[in-house]
């Protein structure tokens, strides 16, 4: 039985050896196929985002141009009410302290909804509006997206946002407030 003792312990380290080496195996494997996976989904989501960049940048020249051609028909137009409404200002209205300044009212005050992140949703909203007289903002529209699969939540949130501003530096005609259109593009984008 002393002779066998060494055998048998050699024989029970050698089959507790196989019997550890696939799992081990296995685990690296799955360790490798969940790094190649969520590898292949990051390269998805980045020529996902490519795309909407490129639309987003495409639409931002398509309603440009769509600008200019309204403007060059009519400079001005009159809204329901009867308001004399400007297509394109001389000078446009702005956002009291600037862009950046719009940028970090956005930043601070859009919520991302929950829909939307949950579905992976990502894309840029185009809201239009009137900046009046004063400054207030009213008839807040969103008119546009970059992304075929937008959810209605963000274009709701856009325009809730957009509703919410504080009052702008309304737009001129020849050293006078009028009402002038104006639009925003707002990005939603998931973070990595």
């Amino acid at each position: 039985m002393k002779k066998n003792s060494p055998l048998l312990m050699l024989v029970f380290g050698f089959a507790l050896l196989q019997s550890c080496g696939p799992k081990a195996e296995e685990n690296s494997n799955a360790t490798e196929m969940e790094a190649s996976i969520e590898a292949n989904a990051q390269e998805v989501r980045m020529a996902k985002r490519e795309k909407i960049e490129a639309a987003r940048i495409e639409k931002l020249k398509q309603r440009r141009l769509a600008t200019i051609e309204k403007a060059n028909a009519s400079l001005t137009y009159k809204d329901a009410s009867g308001k004399v409404i400007y297509n394109k200002a001389e000078v446009d209205p702005t956002y009291v302290g600037g862009d950046k300044e719009m940028m970090a009212y956005l930043r601070d005050n859009l919520t991302y909804p929950e829909i939307a992140q949950k579905n992976g949703v990502e894309g840029t909203v185009f809201v239009d509006f009137i900046v009046d007289k004063n400054g207030a903002i009213r008839e807040v529209f969103a008119t546009d997206v970059t992304n075929d699969e937008m959810d209605d939540s963000l274009r709701a949130e856009a325009i809730r946002v957009v509703t919410a501003m504080p009052n702008w530096v309304a737009g001129t005609q020849h050293g006078k407030a009028v009402e002038a259109n104006y639009s925003v593009p707002i990005t939603f984008q998931l973070s990595n």
